[in-house]
């Protein structure tokens, strides 16, 4: 490699770690790495020239929210080879998706997905005036029983494909070199190197043993915290979404390990005619479905999709998700200090509100604001247009940035 080339991925490499830490600039992670950026910059990029450098600072958590789950993340210069294989190859996992599978794809959210099944069963029931059914089915540890192998294979598929492309826009040597990086990025095996961050005695509380990929064999097991892991599950059953879209004609949505599927009624029988050959290209997978979360019901029964209840011509969020935003303006009200607390109060009260105006469930914002302690509203009010809370002008985060340290924030030209 000649000493320009190495200039450039030199300068390449700092790019990478920007965009790593974008969003992320205050993470322990992120602090960590810059207190000595320059040096371990260059080991990581010495360590890429001589191929051997691999990722083993894995640490593993709990989380509650929505559900128990178990996350295993990587250190910065982890995060840095996982930017580093996902970033190039982004516009050609587009291409490679099925239109009808909307997780981890940027302007394809959950919101996309249920708008997605609320249009299929329109259009299938011919305007509500016709039967059709709606089959939803669930795959059982998703994440912890994928194979790694499948995984890998996943990624060399579209580096192969796109071959060309990819070496016309980075070079011949990219092309090993992404693979290279799929391979242990994906093998890694966190699971034997991982350091706990959530005492050991709520694993055996709140996590199933087959929920968790620490009580699998080598070669089983994606962590949920690693984007390769999000990327690889997006392709891991998208052929066989395919397969339902276009070869059998059923309008199957995909979002992440859930599908629903609407069907006339003519054709339900042959729909699930379709589930043995589905069953046994999932199982060749290392996946199967799970048989307690399998739905089969007229549409006017309606179904529960992605924390929302989805019944002809309208949509209500989940109540276990307006519990929570209830718990947690009742937690906010019992903070002493309102005015530190305002950015907090905030984000989370805007975050369900982000929720529920896209669903039929406006008049719940207004039980909800009801809740709020009266001490509130002087710092901040509801905005109607936009449907959410605001902080009054003395309180605006620029006004504060402006009496805590004297920074004037200029207003952007539009």
């Amino acid at each position: 490699m000649t000493l320009k080339e190495k200039s450039e991925r030199y300068g390449k490499f700092l790019e990478l770690m920007d965009s790593t830490r974008k969003n992320k600039r205050y993470g322990k992670d992120s602090v960590a790495h810059e207190i000595s950026w320059a040096t371990k910059t260059f080991r990581d990029i010495q360590q890429r020239f001589d191929y051997t450098f691999r990722i083993n600072g894995h640490y593993a958590f709990l989380t509650s929210i929505p559900k128990w789950r178990e996350i295993i993340a990587t250190d910065f210069s982890g995060r840095m080879a996982d930017h580093e294989l996902c970033d190039p190859l982004e516009p050609y996992f587009e291409e490679t998706l099925h239109s009808r599978t909307y997780n981890n794809r940027k302007g394809m959210g959950s919101q996309k997905a249920i708008n997605q099944v609320m249009e299929d069963i329109f259009e299938v029931s011919n305007g509500f005036t016709e039967p059709c059914r709606i089959i939803k089915w669930d795959l059982a540890g998703f994440f912890p029983n994928a194979k790694w192998e499948v995984m890998e294979k996943c990624f060399t598929d579209v580096i192969d494909n796109n071959r060309d492309r990819i070496a016309e826009e980075h070079g011949e040597w990219f092309v090993d070199y992404l693979k290279w990086l799929a391979m242990i990025t994906i093998n890694c095996n966190p699971a034997a190197h991982s350091e706990l961050r959530t005492p050991k005695c709520f694993w055996a509380e709140h996590i199933k043993p087959e929920k968790s990929i620490f009580t699998k064999d080598e070669g089983i097991g994606a962590p949920i915290g690693r984007l390769p892991s999000q990327k690889a599950m997006g392709l891991y059953i998208n052929d066989e979404i395919r397969w339902l879209n276009d070869d059998c004609g059923i309008r199957a949505t995909l979002f992440m390990d859930d599908c629903t599927m609407i069907v006339p009624e003519r054709l339900h029988q042959y729909a699930l005619s379709l589930f043995p050959e589905l069953r046994k290209r999932l199982s060749a997978k290392g996946i199967k479905m799970n048989n307690k979360k399998f739905y089969d019901q007229p549409y006017k029964h309606g179904l529960e999709f992605l924390g929302s209840h989805i019944r002809p011509n309208r949509v209500h969020l989940n109540a276990k998700t307006i519990n929570r935003c209830k718990a947690k303006i009742m937690e906010m009200n019992r903070c002493k200090d309102k005015e530190k607390e305002l950015e907090h109060f905030l984000a989370s009260m805007n975050s369900y509100f982000g929720l529920l105006k896209n669903r039929t469930d406006y008049y719940k914002m207004f039980e909800l604001l009801r809740m709020c302690s009266l001490e509130w509203w002087h710092y901040c009010y509801y905005n109607v247009r936009k449907k959410c809370l605001t902080a009054v002008t003395s309180q605006s985060h620029k006004m504060r940035l402006y009496r805590k340290y004297g920074i004037k924030v200029k207003q952007k030209q539009k």
